[in-house]
């Protein structure tokens, strides 16, 4: 990951990108910004510069959805776009889905609002190195088929027992661990112990058919910072990812769970 974070700021509107121009700076972090009045502008610059993080109006006049989706494509999931609005209507989580977008902000912006997406930037350009616990093959399949539809990036390491687990943890370093609560060698709570005390800064997770099991301050105590309830979705994973590592969860994140609530509520 390189040091400097290049911005892209599409829109019609002088002033809405001044406003976001002045609330980047106040964040006091290495950022180049690029802007662009129109879809013509935003294309140019997505060609010609190396942006890692795209602001666009969802009314700037020429814009081409498909090429912007197509940019974050080939650029990876590190490369994030955030779409802004005047309103919030019930269609934008649709179309942030069709280009990739990570949220969908209402404007006027402010620097709360603009602090929140450098941070979640500041991780989704990372790659995160993702230790699975989990003794069942379909499981730990399932958590890798979820994990890419993310916008974080992870290198993920399968351990089926504790004891491979603590190995894995003895010969590399982890930012994220997922421990399944019922390990058929070892107690759960033991393993994120040991994980926890080898890798200070990693956060770990454990998972589980009952968050009654585990309480959290057990959790704490034994250096969890969070449990993910079984059977969980991607809206699940991806929202107990941005929690352990303090980010704001994307609006996106919210309306996918509020779908998903909707259509079990549907099949019921």
């Amino acid at each position: 990951m390189k040091a400097g974070l290049t911005v892209l700021i599409a829109d019609s509107d002088e002033e809405a990108r001044l406003d976001l121009v002045e609330a980047i700076a106040a964040s006091n972090l290495n950022v180049q910004i690029v802007e662009a009045c129109n879809g013509r502008e935003l294309a140019a610059a997505l060609e010609k510069e190396a942006v890692d993080l795209v602001f666009v109006d969802v009314t700037l006049p020429g814009t081409d959805v498909t090429s912007l989706a197509a940019w974050r494509e080939r650029r990876g999931r590190g490369a994030m776009i955030v779409l802004l609005s005047d309103v919030l209507a019930p269609r934008w989580p649709a179309v942030a889905r069709l280009v990739g977008a990570y949220d969908v902000l209402l404007k006027p912006l402010n620097e709360r609002h603009v602090a929140r997406v450098l941070a979640a930037s500041n991780v989704i350009r990372r790659e995160l190195r993702l230790l699975v616990v989990e003794p069942r093959a379909a499981v730990r399949t399932l958590i890798r088929r979820l994990l890419r539809d993310s916008h974080f990036t992870f290198e993920i390491v399968d351990a089926e027992r504790g004891s491979v687990a603590l190995r894995a943890a003895r010969l590399g370093s982890f930012d994220v661990a997922l421990i399944e609560a019922d390990l058929p060698d070892m107690p759960a709570l033991e393993v994120a112990c040991q994980v926890s005390d080898r890798h200070r800064q990693a956060k770990i997770l454990l998972m589980g058919l009952s968050a009654a099991a585990v309480p959290a301050r057990q959790l704490d105590t034994f250096g969890a910072c969070g449990y993910l309830r079984k059977p969980f979705t991607f809206a699940d994973i991806d929202r107990t990812i941005h929690d352990a590592f303090g980010l704001w969860h994307p609006y996106l994140v919210k309306a996918l769970q509020a779908e998903a609530a909707g259509t079990q509520a549907l099949g019921a």
